[in-house]
């Protein structure tokens, strides 16, 4: 990544974790239809994407290794979106399972982004992990807000979906221009 790419590489957390609370928020509602709404409906929502986001972690950790982490990243932003667009036209009673892999690919955000500011030589791992960690956490709180109060209700599920496929495309994008000097 081009040195000065962290803004970039921090936007694209952001924009991630919020396309993650956006996909969890919008799941128990797909779900809906054939499971309802009860508080056994959102652990098990809960669940499988906190047990996809803990395995991506591992596979971002593993993919951060590599000499070019940002084309992990890439493929990993471009993945979840592409996840992200077909859940709408997957729903069914088997909804959780088409959840797990967008997590488990999202999940991978984290430690990529972390990797790559630190190659950056910008910032130190505990200061890049945090800021990363604050950055994708704020995304996460805006996707939980908007699409709660906004997306869902005014927009519809497909739209929502969407929407938060569109920041993953966004945010690969912004990874992108950021690696755009590298050689």
């Amino acid at each position: 990544m081009a040195r000065g790419s962290t803004g970039l590489l921090l936007t694209a957390s952001a924009l991630s974790g919020g396309a993650v609370m956006s996909m969890e928020l919008s799941a128990v509602r797909l779900l809906a239809p054939w499971f309802g709404t009860s508080q056994a409906v959102w652990s098990n929502v809960i669940g499988v994407v906190l047990l996809g986001l803990s395995i991506g972690y591992l596979i971002g950790a593993r993919l951060s290794k590599g000499e070019r982490p940002q084309v992990g990243l890439l493929m990993i932003l471009s993945l979840g979106a592409l996840f992200t667009t077909w859940l709408p036209f997957l729903a069914g009673p088997a909804s959780a399972c088409l959840f797990l892999p967008a997590a488990i690919i999202l999940g991978g955000v984290g430690p990529l982004v972390v990797e790559l500011v630190s190659r950056n030589g910008e910032l130190g791992a505990g200061d890049a992990g945090g800021r990363m960690l604050f950055a994708s956490t704020l995304g996460s709180l805006f996707g939980v807000f908007a699409t709660s109060h906004y997306a869902v209700p005014v927009l519809g599920l497909r739209t929502t979906l969407f929407l938060a496929a569109g920041a993953l495309f966004l945010a690969a994008l912004l990874v992108r221009l950021g690696s755009s000097h590298m050689g």
